[in-house]
Protein backbone atom coordinates (compact mmCIF):
# COMPACT_ATOMS: atom_id res chain seq x y z
CA UNK A 1 0.00 0.00 0.00
CA UNK A 2 1.22 3.48 -0.85
CA UNK A 3 1.50 5.96 1.99
CA UNK A 4 1.44 9.00 -0.31
CA UNK A 5 -0.53 10.13 -3.36
CA UNK A 6 1.29 11.54 -6.38
CA UNK A 7 -0.23 14.16 -8.70
CA UNK A 8 1.06 13.61 -12.22
CA UNK A 9 0.20 14.26 -15.83
CA UNK A 10 -0.74 17.65 -17.25
CA UNK A 11 0.07 19.78 -14.20
CA UNK A 12 2.52 22.65 -13.71
CA UNK A 13 3.63 21.26 -10.36
CA UNK A 14 3.67 17.48 -9.82
CA UNK A 15 3.12 17.21 -6.08
CA UNK A 16 3.07 14.45 -3.50
CA UNK A 17 0.39 14.37 -0.81
CA UNK A 18 1.09 12.84 2.60
CA UNK A 19 -2.31 12.31 4.26
CA UNK A 20 -0.75 11.47 7.64
CA UNK A 21 0.03 15.15 8.28
CA UNK A 22 -3.46 16.45 7.53
CA UNK A 23 -4.52 15.90 11.14
CA UNK A 24 -2.65 19.18 11.82
CA UNK A 25 -4.31 21.01 8.89
CA UNK A 26 -6.93 23.63 9.81
CA UNK A 27 -8.92 22.75 6.68
CA UNK A 28 -9.81 19.28 7.98
CA UNK A 29 -13.34 18.59 9.17
CA UNK A 30 -15.13 15.85 11.05
CA UNK A 31 -17.01 13.67 8.59
CA UNK A 32 -19.68 12.78 11.15
CA UNK A 33 -20.71 16.45 11.12
CA UNK A 34 -20.72 16.77 7.31
CA UNK A 35 -24.13 17.63 5.90
CA UNK A 36 -23.24 18.57 2.33
CA UNK A 37 -21.79 21.56 0.58
CA UNK A 38 -23.64 24.46 2.13
CA UNK A 39 -20.92 26.90 1.09
CA UNK A 40 -19.36 27.47 -2.29
CA UNK A 41 -15.60 27.38 -2.65
CA UNK A 42 -15.59 31.17 -2.80
CA UNK A 43 -17.57 31.46 0.45
CA UNK A 44 -15.20 29.01 2.17
CA UNK A 45 -12.22 31.08 1.00
CA UNK A 46 -13.79 34.31 2.28
CA UNK A 47 -14.50 32.63 5.63
CA UNK A 48 -10.90 31.35 5.80
CA UNK A 49 -9.48 34.78 4.95
CA UNK A 50 -11.66 36.46 7.59
CA UNK A 51 -10.46 33.98 10.20
CA UNK A 52 -6.85 34.48 9.17
CA UNK A 53 -7.27 38.25 9.25
CA UNK A 54 -8.82 38.24 12.71
CA UNK A 55 -6.01 35.99 13.99
CA UNK A 56 -3.46 38.39 12.51
CA UNK A 57 -5.17 41.35 14.22
CA UNK A 58 -5.28 39.48 17.54
CA UNK A 59 -1.58 38.66 17.35
CA UNK A 60 -0.76 42.29 16.58
CA UNK A 61 -2.74 43.44 19.64
CA UNK A 62 -1.74 40.70 22.09
CA UNK A 63 1.43 39.22 20.65
CA UNK A 64 1.94 35.83 19.07
CA UNK A 65 1.63 32.78 21.25
CA UNK A 66 4.27 30.15 20.46
CA UNK A 67 2.75 26.74 19.63
CA UNK A 68 4.34 25.10 22.68
CA UNK A 69 2.52 27.54 24.98
CA UNK A 70 -0.95 27.08 23.52
CA UNK A 71 -3.28 25.60 26.05
CA UNK A 72 -5.53 22.97 24.51
CA UNK A 73 -7.91 21.23 26.81
CA UNK A 74 -7.64 17.48 27.20
CA UNK A 75 -11.07 17.16 25.58
CA UNK A 76 -9.89 19.10 22.50
CA UNK A 77 -6.75 16.98 22.21
CA UNK A 78 -8.75 13.75 22.47
CA UNK A 79 -11.33 14.94 19.96
CA UNK A 80 -8.61 15.08 17.29
CA UNK A 81 -7.61 11.52 18.18
CA UNK A 82 -11.08 10.01 17.99
CA UNK A 83 -12.92 11.18 14.87
CA UNK A 84 -13.24 10.35 11.20
CA UNK A 85 -11.66 13.27 9.36
CA UNK A 86 -11.66 14.45 5.79
CA UNK A 87 -10.26 17.27 3.70
CA UNK A 88 -11.32 18.71 0.36
CA UNK A 89 -9.23 17.83 -2.68
CA UNK A 90 -9.75 21.16 -4.46
CA UNK A 91 -6.96 23.18 -2.76
CA UNK A 92 -4.42 20.52 -3.71
CA UNK A 93 -5.63 20.51 -7.31
CA UNK A 94 -5.31 24.30 -7.39
CA UNK A 95 -1.73 24.09 -6.05
CA UNK A 96 -0.76 21.58 -8.75
CA UNK A 97 -2.13 23.98 -11.42
CA UNK A 98 -3.60 21.62 -14.03
CA UNK A 99 -3.17 22.67 -17.66
CA UNK A 100 -6.14 24.70 -18.95
CA UNK A 101 -7.19 21.90 -21.32
CA UNK A 102 -7.31 19.17 -18.66
CA UNK A 103 -10.80 17.66 -18.65
CA UNK A 104 -10.46 14.49 -16.56
CA UNK A 105 -8.48 12.83 -13.80
CA UNK A 106 -7.54 9.19 -13.48
CA UNK A 107 -7.49 7.81 -9.95
CA UNK A 108 -4.79 5.16 -10.12
CA UNK A 109 -5.48 2.38 -7.65
CA UNK A 110 -3.11 -0.19 -6.26
CA UNK A 111 -3.76 -3.57 -7.99
CA UNK A 112 -7.10 -2.31 -9.39
CA UNK A 113 -8.32 -0.58 -12.53
CA UNK A 114 -8.10 3.23 -12.50
CA UNK A 115 -11.26 5.31 -12.14
CA UNK A 116 -11.84 8.23 -14.51
CA UNK A 117 -13.70 11.35 -13.36
CA UNK A 118 -14.19 14.83 -14.73
CA UNK A 119 -11.95 17.48 -13.23
CA UNK A 120 -15.10 19.23 -11.96
CA UNK A 121 -16.03 16.12 -9.95
CA UNK A 122 -12.47 15.78 -8.65
CA UNK A 123 -12.60 19.38 -7.38
CA UNK A 124 -15.71 18.52 -5.35
CA UNK A 125 -14.12 15.43 -3.81
CA UNK A 126 -13.49 14.80 -0.14
CA UNK A 127 -10.59 12.64 0.99
CA UNK A 128 -11.06 10.77 4.25
CA UNK A 129 -7.64 10.42 5.83
CA UNK A 130 -8.46 9.30 9.38
CA UNK A 131 -10.81 6.68 10.78
CA UNK A 132 -11.34 6.61 14.54
CA UNK A 133 -8.54 9.15 14.83
CA UNK A 134 -5.96 6.94 13.13
CA UNK A 135 -4.46 7.14 9.63
CA UNK A 136 -6.13 4.85 7.12
CA UNK A 137 -3.80 1.92 6.47
CA UNK A 138 -6.12 -0.79 5.15
CA UNK A 139 -7.16 0.02 1.57
CA UNK A 140 -5.69 3.51 2.06
CA UNK A 141 -4.01 5.97 2.42
CA UNK A 142 -7.30 7.80 1.76
CA UNK A 143 -10.91 7.06 0.92
CA UNK A 144 -12.19 9.18 -1.97
CA UNK A 145 -15.77 10.43 -1.76
CA UNK A 146 -17.90 12.73 -3.82
CA UNK A 147 -20.24 14.66 -1.49
CA UNK A 148 -23.30 12.65 -2.55
CA UNK A 149 -21.43 9.37 -1.89
CA UNK A 150 -20.56 10.51 1.63
CA UNK A 151 -24.10 11.63 2.44
CA UNK A 152 -25.56 8.36 1.08
CA UNK A 153 -22.90 6.39 3.01
CA UNK A 154 -21.77 4.62 -0.17
CA UNK A 155 -18.50 2.71 -0.41
CA UNK A 156 -15.57 5.02 -1.19
CA UNK A 157 -13.03 4.73 -3.96
CA UNK A 158 -10.01 3.33 -2.15
CA UNK A 159 -6.39 2.22 -2.68
CA UNK A 160 -5.49 5.46 -4.49
CA UNK A 161 -1.77 5.81 -5.15
CA UNK A 162 -1.76 8.51 -7.85
CA UNK A 163 -4.01 11.10 -9.46
CA UNK A 164 -3.24 11.74 -13.12
CA UNK A 165 -4.54 14.83 -14.89
CA UNK A 166 -5.42 14.06 -18.51
CA UNK A 167 -6.83 15.63 -21.64
CA UNK A 168 -9.60 13.20 -22.60
CA UNK A 169 -11.07 13.25 -26.10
Amino acid sequence: MADVIVFKGAVSFPITLDPTVWVFDDRKFNLSEYRGDEDSAEQREVHYLKGTGSQWDKELREGAEPPSERKATLAQERKVLEGDYGIRLEPFINNAEPAPDVTHVLLHREDLEPVQLTIADARRAILQFAKDGKPIRERGPVYFYLPEMLIAKEEPIDRICAIEFIRAN
